[in-house]
């Protein structure tokens, strides 16, 4: 006689809705069927032209014993639609199927993030797709009681990071930033066109100069897969290399900078949902190697567009790298003008590096904060060099 584990698993009854009334009703062999079911339902893509990551607010003017910033809370009406709460008032109606507009998103960038109680909105195909939305714009997710359903729609990296999001990464500025920078990757790359068609992603080549093992092994690091490395020596050397190369874009990391392994990864991507021919970064973070401590000196915030870039962290195509003379410049960490044609984006994967004492006594005295390493300098030592500069 076969056994319960023997029996294949029922159908599901027809007609079939993926919501959570739905869900409830169904039995423990049905709801093993619905799970896939719902699992292998496609997600909207998210348009970058209303919702991305442009406006981002990394809280910078908190200093250390700031209050924290509260979360906005994400509610349920009867009829399905979904709505933004800050406390009692409420800051926008998102509709059924919930789309977040530009104007939504920029009412949610003071606040820590939002907050997803359980069992929101219709369904988790509904939800899944809205949270999307939140992810590509940036902004925390909190849900604390994320189903499994949801997480499995949302996928393995995204999933991960909003069921592992906690209130302490939510109250310090400096990791929220970092959490939504990997929240935000992942979701251009999972729920836009922001990178380019799949099956045509846009090639870049990094020119270089010769004797920089630093710089090579960043680039050999670097997680866009669709990257050429060549080294020229001189400045005719390197426009010969951006007239010759056979890719869509170009970028020329110099050293004396450091490149996390996203970089080219997150210009291609800000390029895209910047909407501007050009992208990059206006460098503030200085490593210490001596005092192994990471500090930002004030400055023009990032994730929006910019007049000026740093020259080595710059992504356009030949002709505009050709336009801008970045070949020629004698000092690839100086800032360019880009005109109107400029995006920066967040300036956590570039960093200066500085090994001589007074470098690092330059860096103390520019009034930058602390932002990550071992605590080897005092707060009260940094702001000394801040007061006396």
């Amino acid at each position: 006689m076969p056994t319960k584990t023997d029996l294949l698993p029922a159908p599901i009854s027809a007609p079939f809705v993926p919501n959570w009334a739905g869900l409830a009703a169904l039995d423990t062999s049905e709801l093993r069927v619905a799970a896939d079911a719902v699992v292998a339902a496609p997600l909207p893509a998210v348009n970058t032209t209303l919702v991305s990551p442009a406006g981002f607010d990394p809280f910078d003017d908190d200093g250390p014993g700031a209050p924290s910033r509260p979360l906005a809370t994400l509610r349920t009406m009867s009829s399905g639609a979904l709505r933004l709460y800050a406390g009692r008032t409420r800051l926008a109606d998102l509709g059924r199927p919930a789309v977040l507009g530009a104007a939504a998103l920029e009412l949610l960038r003071p606040y820590a993030g939002v907050q997803v109680p359980f069992g929101a909105a219709p369904g988790p195909v509904e939800l899944a797709g809205f949270l999307r939305q939140l992810l590509v714009g940036g902004v925390p997710v909190y849900a604390p009681d994320l189903p499994l359903v949801v997480r499995r729609l949302l996928g393995p990296v995204l999933g991960e990071l909003v069921a592992t999001l906690t209130p302490s990464t939510l109250a310090d500025a400096g990791r929220r930033e970092s959490w939504s920078v990997a929240a935000r990757r992942a979701a251009l790359r999972a729920a836009t066109a922001a990178a380019g068609v799949a099956s045509s992603l846009p090639s870049v080549t990094a020119v270089v100069p010769p004797g920089a093992p630093a710089l090579l092994r960043d680039l050999r690091r670097q997680t866009w897969a669709m990257l050429t490395v060549v080294v020229a020596d001189g400045a005719e050397a390197r426009r010969r290399a951006v007239e010759t190369c056979e890719t869509d874009l170009v970028t020329l990391p110099a050293p004396g900078l450091s490149y996390a392994p996203e970089h080219v990864e997150d210009l291609v991507l800000g390029r895209g949902y910047g909407q501007r021919p050009v992208s990059g970064v206006r460098v503030r973070r200085t490593f210490l190697p001596v005092l192994d401590t990471t500090v930002r000196a004030p400055g023009s915030p990032s994730e929006q567009p910019a007049t000026t870039l740093t020259a080595a962290t710059m992504l356009a195509s030949p002709a505009d790298v050709l336009t801008l003379g970045l070949a020629e410049l004698d000092d690839p960490l100086a800032t360019v003008e880009v005109g109107d044609d400029g995006y920066a984006v967040h300036d956590l994967g570039v960093r200066r590096v500085v090994r001589d004492a007074a470098g690092t006594d330059a860096a103390l005295r520019a009034g930058g904060r602390q932002v990550s390493g071992t605590g080897r300098v005092d707060v009260g030592y940094a702001s000394y060099f801040a007061r006396t500069a």
